[in-house]
């Protein structure tokens, strides 16, 4: 019985750049591939996976909606 891949959806990890000297490679956990932005190290997820796992929560602003009201009496 083969072993499907576990993300069919992400690409095989490529050979990204190495690190500079003093620095360990840090990978994405999600994908596998190299982390270069702080805070992405950081995280331990890249910017892509980061969205996917944690998409932006609604605008509240889309959720207002302007009501018809009657003028105050005297105005």
């Amino acid at each position: 019985m083969e072993s499907p891949e576990p993300f069919p959806e992400f690409p095989e990890p490529q050979a990204g750049p190495a690190p500079a000297p003093g620095r360990r490679a840090v990978r994405c956990a999600l994908c596998g591939r190299p982390l270069t932005g702080a805070e992405s190290r950081r995280a331990g997820l890249g910017p892509a996976c980061d969205a996917k796992l944690h998409p932006a929560g609604p605008d509240i602003r889309t959720r207002r909606h302007e009501v018809d009201q009657d003028p105050l009496p005297g105005i």
